[in-house]
């Protein structure tokens, strides 16, 4: 297979599968990074079980996903215009108090007895709305605090903080649900979130990689006049977009697995999501420290691969023996596959563009991401679980064969590592 996005030997770094924590900005970010969005995935377990059980429909928590990120698709690339005229610390500052203070409204809400699945949808879209403009500043800071060298091994490291908190978060929900509540959930988010913004505060500016050409006033339109003159940037997000309408509206299908499918309750629900983490983490891991001696394409077309087979495995699961394995292959599926077309599209960006790069980047999974909830939900309250599940594997196993005759085919275009 020919490896159109390879990176440039120049660019490479040799400093191992955590070099990017040399820098300690970029330490004080991870970890805290870290605590915050364990509390995250903490606050989403509470609220789709929480969503779920007040009215037994899937459509409830396939709803809470959607709102969660559908501003994205709206004010995604708002988010990475913002992101290249505005310093991005300060930015994601602001976004952090924001998210706090949504946390604790929440946990207020809930603790007083509020839990309408109407109050939690409207909780869920203004979490949403924040964090349409909080990711585009969050994966452009990266470059500042490790710089371009290390760039790649930031996004691999990324997707293993992001993968960490994805395995504990839910582990820990569930044992909180369990034992205290859903309240307890969404207070512990809401320290979680102050930690984060102690960390920023405690970064050194002094220190931080400055782009040159950052702040520019590019219009939408320039970003994606950008995008489309290459055509590697458009087969990356375009692929990316076909697998987050297939495969991430899993984790909203999973309660109404877990009750209907499984007959089980509210700690196979935190096991089968903590499986999804499990996968994630070890394709994150084994990325960080293959860093660049992987092909990129086989990296991309090996995850859509797995991705299917978890999803297909899952669909005709009786019990947790074989459901857990599964849900295991299509986490480790999907971030092998996301990390890496994440990092490319990074790469790829430029200097001048790099936020509304992204902030398209985000667009494109922000609306792929509802429309796959809004379709799988209802979908398997008309029918079963079980055959979505089974559809969406069938039909990321056609985009794969979509996407290696792509790219096998000659594409004239410079590798993105090559534009900056």
């Amino acid at each position: 297979m020919s490896e159109l996005f390879a990176q440039s030997p120049e660019k490479q770094s040799k400093g191992g599968a955590f070099c990017s924590l040399k820098h300690r900005n970029y330490r004080y970010y991870f970890f805290a990074q870290l605590l915050s969005l364990t509390g995250s995935w903490t606050q989403t377990t509470a609220l789709m079980w929480l969503s779920y059980s007040s009215e037994q429909q899937s459509l409830w928590p396939s709803l809470i996903a959607a709102l969660q990120v559908l501003p994205g698709c709206f004010l995604g690339p708002l988010g990475g215009r913002l992101a290249d005229q505005y310093p991005r610390k300060k930015l994601i500052l602001i976004t952090q108090i924001l998210f706090l203070l949504q946390s604790l409204s929440l946990f207020l809400a809930v603790y007083l007895g509020f839990t309408s699945p109407y109050i939690l949808l409207c909780f869920s879209l203004l979490w949403g709305v924040i964090n349409a403009i909080d990711l585009p500043a969050r994966l452009t800071f990266l470059v500042e605090m490790v710089g371009m060298q290390d760039l790649f091994n930031a996004v691999a490291l990324n997707s293993l903080q992001f993968n960490l908190a994805r395995l504990a978060g839910p582990a820990i929900g569930a044992l909180l649900l369990i034992n205290y509540g859903p309240e307890a959930c969404f207070l512990l988010n809401t320290i979680s979130y102050l930690i984060l913004i102690l960390a920023l505060g405690m970064m050194n500016q002094a220190t931080m990689f400055q782009e040159p050409s950052q702040r520019n006033n590019a219009s939408l339109f320039d970003g994606i006049k950008f995008i489309l003159a290459r055509s590697d940037l458009v087969l990356v997000i375009s692929i990316a977009g076909g697998m987050a309408l297939l495969g991430w509206p899993l984790l909203a299908l999973l309660p109404g697995f877990v009750e209907k499918e499984l007959t089980l309750g509210q700690e196979a629900y935190g096991t089968l999501l903590s499986g999804v983490g499990g996968g994630a983490l070890t394709s994150a891991l084994i990325l960080a420290i293959l860093g660049n001696k992987a092909s990129k394409g086989i990296s991309q077309a090996l995850g859509m691969l797995l991705a299917g087979v978890g999803l297909f495995t899952l669909g005709v699961s009786n019990s947790m023996l074989f459901a857990l394995p599964s849900t295991v292959l299509f986490g480790a599926g999907m971030i092998l596959f996301f990390a890496t077309s994440q990092g490319l599209v990074q790469l790829g960006a430029g200097n001048t563009h790099r936020g509304l790069v992204l902030g398209v980047w985000s667009m494109m999974l922000c609306s792929m991401v509802p429309m796959g909830n809004f379709l799988a939900g209802p979908l398997a309250d008309l029918f079963t679980v079980r055959h979505v599940m089974l559809s969406q594997a069938v039909l990321i196993w056609i985009l794969l064969t979509l996407f290696i005759l792509i790219k096998t085919r000659p594409i004239v275009s410079k590798p993105l590592a090559e534009c900056r």
